[in-house]
């Protein structure tokens, strides 16, 4: 997996140093790489949902909450930097996005804490 890692510092780069030479435009720029995280996580919450065993255990189900909030949240802002900050019912939308995702971290701070607290147990005895 490290090509990704480079071929994206390589692009970065590349921007960079286009930059020199053209005019970038940094915001469309960002907005672009803005579409495709989001395009990205929705691939990663759909092939996580369809492909994994995520429902048998309670990591699993949790880790996929957290897939399914976060391209939500992505896409959210995607809507109002490409179309308009303000599109129908964008607050409520809003509402209801974050405090899923506040429920969903919620949910893994707890479990996290008692895998590691049974974690610890475990490793002392």
């Amino acid at each position: 997996m490290r090509w990704a890692y480079v071929a994206g510092a390589a692009v970065i780069a590349a921007t960079f140093i286009a930059d020199l030479y053209f005019s970038i435009n940094y915001r469309i720029a960002a907005n672009v790489s803005l579409v495709f995280i989001a395009a990205f996580t929705t691939f990663f919450a759909a092939l996580y949902g369809v492909r994994s065993n995520w429902q048998g255990n309670r990591i699993g189900r949790i880790f996929f909450a957290k897939s399914v909030v976060l391209p939500l949240v992505l896409w959210q802002i995607v809507l109002s930097v490409w179309w308009d900050t303000e599109y129908p019912f964008r607050q409520q939308i809003r509402f209801v996005i974050y405090t899923l995702g506040g429920v969903a971290f919620i949910t893994m701070i707890v479990s996290l804490w008692n895998e590691q607290r049974r974690d610890r147990r475990n490793n002392f005895l």
